[in-house]
């Protein structure tokens, strides 16, 4: 069996507008990217001032007298 190229024929108007979509879902996967990204940071920075709450409470416990 050989491969045979097929052609599909596209109103201009239908393929704009697909050109014009497949743009936007490319900057809507970088912008979704960005934003996976920044809210991954910021976990990260929520974990670090949760541990460091934590520190400091239990430091703050074994400082103070126990009656």
């Amino acid at each position: 069996m050989s491969k045979e190229k097929q052609t599909i024929s596209i109103d201009p108007y239908l393929q704009n507008e697909l050109g014009k979509l497949k743009y936007e879902n490319i900057i809507l996967k970088a912008q979704f990217d960005n934003v996976v990204s920044q809210n991954k940071d910021l976990q990260q920075k929520i974990q670090e001032l949760e541990n460091k709450l934590i520190e400091s409470k239990e430091a703050n416990d074994t400082s103070e007298p126990k009656n």
